[in-house]
């Protein structure tokens, strides 16, 4: 059966059989000696045989003078040959990954599909232009300052909530995300972003109950297209952003229909 395999893979690879095979008591090439060598193909860079080390193949250029003169050896047409034979194995590479790529691409655009529909169907809406930062990885968190240890968000559901203490719109919102921070406890992790000052949250009246981190800049809210306060960001497992708005949507009932939903489309 090997045998057969490999007659195959020669003449896939432009190996023509020879008329009549070619039997030799031994063949050596470089530091390797074959015995009861039997010659069954060749081609302008190597001759396939069957040997006591079993099925194998040689570059002609290998061989001895002898050997390359019996199976017509050309130096140049063998190079040829075998430079032709690495630009097919590069483009067959790259077909293959390009193949590769465009599977992976075809199951990442679903499953993204799949996710949003589920979101939308939680009630999270959907982006309207491609500035949206819904469906895109969460901004980059490394420019703020944690006001205490740095909460690892790693891997888990989180609720970032931008707010701001001197503004009475955020204030009047902050004892139902404290209480939307118990609830979900274990489950999400809830976490603040300001522009104030340090002073000003540790004043804040009423103050929140999570992490929070300064940024004075605002590098991290206007990377993440924030428009106005206060406003929360759902962000997935995966750090994919799922809603950004108004805190008002983002409630334990909806948060129950999401955890479902994800138990529902586990295998």
């Amino acid at each position: 059966m090997m045998y057969r395999v490999f007659i195959c893979i020669a003449v896939l690879t432009g190996a023509f059989s020879l008329q009549a095979e070619v039997t030799l008591d031994s063949m050596t090439v470089g530091s390797v000696t074959y015995s009861n060598v039997t010659i069954f193909g060749a081609n302008a860079t190597d001759l396939f045989f069957k040997s006591d080390h079993g099925v194998s193949n040689v570059k002609l250029k290998y061989l001895s003078r002898d050997l390359q003169k019996r199976f017509h050896y050309n130096p140049t047409n063998s190079d040829q040959a075998e430079q032709q034979q690495i630009l097919d194995d590069k483009l067959y590479q790259k077909d293959l990954a390009d193949g590769l790529t465009a599977s992976v691409r075809a199951e990442h655009q679903a499953t993204e599909a799949k996710n949003r529909a589920r979101y939308s169907a939680a009630g999270l809406g959907d982006p309207v232009s491609d500035d949206s930062a819904l469906g895109k990885p969460l901004a980059d968190m490394d420019s703020v300052k944690w006001l205490g240890p740095k909460p690892d968000l790693n891997g888990k559901f989180a609720i970032i909530s931008i707010w701001s203490p001197t503004s009475a719109s955020s204030r009047k919102w902050i004892p139902q995300l404290n209480d939307l921070h118990k609830a979900v406890a274990g489950k999400v992790e809830m976490v603040g972003i300001t522009t104030a000052t340090a002073d000003e949250v540790e004043q804040a009246d009423p103050k929140i109950d999570f992490p929070c981190a300064l940024d004075p800049d605002g590098k991290f809210l206007r990377a993440a297209h924030v428009q106005s306060i206060p406003c929360v960001l759902l962000v997935d497992t995966n750090e994919m952003v799922r809603y950004e708005g108004h805190p008002a949507a983002v409630t334990t009932n909806t948060l129950q229909m999401l955890f479902k939903s994800d138990e529902d489309t586990k295998p």
